[in-house]
């Protein structure tokens, strides 16, 4: 006696197998549903369109430091916050460190390390700072421990304001 064998499409799946069908049409739903979701939580579809530039705004400012160590002034000026200073940070390990002024809002300034392609370095917890900036306390202080992957190479370092408007310095460093 021969196999019984079904009949296939040309992807190979037996035809009639509606419940695999039904799975796969399932996650093209669950993945369109939650790419929605995720843009712009607590907004309702009709808000999207609306809300989107006011998050999405955020402008760049570019820079290559190469001499920095010793200690370089920055003229790199934006309504909400500016750099004013990179040097070496003091201490045992490669850091580097960047001063400035904020204008007077309220909000954070963070600082993260990227490699020239665009990937994010890791910086384990502790190993770089974040200053919060308000009408009281302008003048800041942000850097981190360069990573040993950065060390000797050219990478890139990003300097954000993030407050009710968000800005970012894109600054490429020799490091």
């Amino acid at each position: 006696m021969g196999k019984k064998t079904m009949p296939c499409d040309w992807m190979g799946h037996a035809k009639g197998n509606y419940l695999l069908e039904l799975i796969s049409m399932f996650s093209v739903w669950l993945t369109c549903l939650l790419t929605f979701s995720a843009v712009l939580p607590g907004a309702s579809f009709h808000d999207q369109n609306i809300a989107a530039p006011q998050i999405l705004a955020v402008q760049e400012f570019d820079a290559f430091l190469q001499d920095w160590r010793r200690g370089q002034a920055l003229d790199l000026r934006h309504p909400l916050f500016d750099l004013t200073r990179v040097a070496a940070g003091t201490g045992g390990m490669e850091t580097i460190s960047f001063s400035g002024e904020a204008h007077g809002q309220p909000g954070v300034i963070t600082f993260v390390f990227y490699t020239l392609e665009g990937d994010q370095v890791f910086s384990p917890p502790g190993t770089v700072s974040v200053a919060r900036v308000d009408e009281k306390r302008r003048e800041f202080h942000v850097g981190g421990a360069i990573p040993r992957y950065l060390r000797g190479r050219t990478g890139a370092v990003q300097v954000t304001f993030q407050g009710e408007k968000r800005a970012s310095y894109l600054i490429k460093v020799q490091f």
